[in-house]
Parts: structure tokens; sequence; C-alpha cells
């Protein structure tokens, strides 16, 4: 999911050279680079999808929580795990 999110505003150019800081071997993001992509990351996370378990949407944020409950459930031992399979 953060690599959608990265190339989404690296394509769009959200996020452009100006907002990294050039150092020896390595690029950090400035203050408004990072306030850019955790904007970009913040609007995937409420995007919604249909959900055809439960059968309604359920944004990606909510989706995350609910495999934190089922990986909780597995780590004690309560049921075995699945994961979220997306189909399309």
């Amino acid at each position: 999911m953060v690599d959608r999110v990265i190339f989404r505003v690296l394509n769009k150019k959200e996020i452009q050279s100006k907002d990294f800081d050039f150092q020896v071997n390595r690029f950090i993001l400035k203050e408004s680079g990072k306030r850019t992509f955790i904007k970009a990351f913040e609007e995937r996370l409420a995007e919604t999808i249909a959900h055809r378990t439960l059968k309604k949407q359920v944004s990606y944020k909510h989706l995350i929580k609910l495999e934190c409950y089922k990986l909780s459930k597995h780590l004690l031992e309560i049921e075995t795990y699945q994961p979220f399979k997306i189909w399309w």
C-alpha cells in the first residue's frame, strides 16, 4: 500500500526534488515532502473497498484493524489466521 502512495506522489509530481534534502549516499524528505506524503497516505487509508465477507464498504484503515484483530486471535491461539485476500 505504501509503495502505491510513493509512486502516486512521484508520478503526479506532488513531491519533487525541492522536497528532498540530498546528503551523502541518501535522500531525506524535508518537512514539506513529509506533509505531502502523509496527506496522500491518509487519503489512501480513507478510501473504501467492498468487503465480500462483511458485505459492506470498509476503508483500508478499518481493514488493517480487522487484520490486526485476526492476528491477535491467532497469537492467543483462539483461531487460525486466514489472511484477507484481495480478489481483483
